[in-house]
């Protein structure tokens, strides 16, 4: 069965002059399925997803596609209303955080392959016409299920066209004040989770790397593209668990675990592991870093890398258990990447 990975990596995913959500909205009726709009439905959907059996769980962000394989329990919430990982989509092996607000349009696909098979599939996409995640049923005995599904979830009216806006613009870079850098150095310094991170900088108005920047090369460092490479090779060599976050405007899609198999082939690295793939087209990456915030279990140390437009096209940390600092390895992995060209 062909992959979203296999797709893009053997050059199958052509440039359009149309979005890929406006060329399926022409072949609604031929395979395609417009599936009703709104976050309520969106969030319904996935929340019966847990039926299908095993899925694939595919995100793209045009520089890194990632595919992974697995089920999903029944979401379990707590007395505050909020999912209990590992079910649902928090934690377990499809680990998906989802931003819905940024979605459009959402597909069912029921179309073969360029081998013939039959591949069943969910397709959401954002504002622009861009895939934000695609769903693949990864089992024959769940398609009476996928079909109820889709059944259940059909838009009353099929024949809408889709017009695609395009990107919003980006702002420029702030400029920043002595007070800025000296209120960013202090507010860093006093973390003690990397989940406040977003929040310091929503208080600043700064971008990540526009904090990397200011912050000092004792906190935070470039490093070339190739980083990328030697980091996943490395990981896999010596059984390093991570924790690998790639993210589009509409959703992040994890990975937590080891990776065996990290090589690079034409213009792609590829990334394996059981049930997991992951390719990163290199004239995507633009530069990387390596960053280091405190915590209440020690330095917690990412690497992040960029595309040429400053969007963060990937996010790595070393998997660990709570209450725990990161391993000596991870550091030793993340030193190395210093001298990587």
């Amino acid at each position: 069965m062909a992959s979203g990975i296999a797709l893009m990596t053997q050059g199958k995913v052509q440039q359009e002059a149309a979005s890929e959500a406006e060329l399926l909205s022409a072949k609604v009726g031929k395979g395609v399925i417009r599936l009703r709009d709104g976050e309520k439905e969106w969030k319904a959907i996935y929340d019966r997803l847990y039926a299908l059996g095993q899925i694939r769980s595919v995100t793209h962000n045009g520089s890194v596609v990632v595919e992974r394989i697995g089920s999903v329990t029944k979401a379990r919430l707590n007395e505050e209303g909020r999912v209990v990982p590992p079910t649902g989509f928090l934690g377990g092996a499809i680990d998906l955080r989802f931003m819905m607000d940024k979605w459009r349009s959402g597909f069912a696909l029921e179309q073969a392959d360029q081998y013939g098979k039959v591949q069943y599939s969910l397709q959401f996409y954002d504002h622009t016409g861009t895939a934000v995640n695609k769903i693949f049923l990864d089992n024959n005995q769940a398609v009476p299920a996928f079909r109820k599904l889709v059944v259940d979830f059909k838009a009353p009216v099929q024949r809408v066209v889709f017009k695609a806006e395009p990107l919003p613009h980006k702002t420029g870079a702030k400029p920043v004040t002595t007070e800025d850098v000296k209120e960013l150095k202090l507010s860093w310094s006093e973390l003690t989770d990397v989940h406040d991170f977003g929040r310091l900088l929503k208080d600043l108005g700064i971008s990540r790397e526009q904090s990397f920047e200011l912050i000092g090369t004792d906190a935070a460092y470039k490093i070339a593209p190739r980083a990328v490479h030697v980091l996943f090779d490395e990981a896999a060599k010596s059984g390093q668990p991570l924790l690998v976050f790639v993210s589009n405007p509409g959703i992040i899609q994890i990975y937590g675990g080891k990776v065996e198999q990290a090589t690079a082939a034409g213009d792609w690295y590829q990334v394996q592991a059981p049930d997991f793939r992951m390719a990163l087209r290199k004239a995507g990456i633009a530069r990387g870093w390596v960053v280091k915030r405190p915590a209440r279990d020690g330095m917690i140390t990412s690497v992040e890398f960029y595309d040429a437009n400053g969007d963060q096209i990937i996010n790595i940390f070393s998997r660990r258990e709570k209450n725990t600092e990161e391993t000596a390895v991870w550091r030793k992995i993340v030193a190395g990447l210093e001298h990587a060209s």
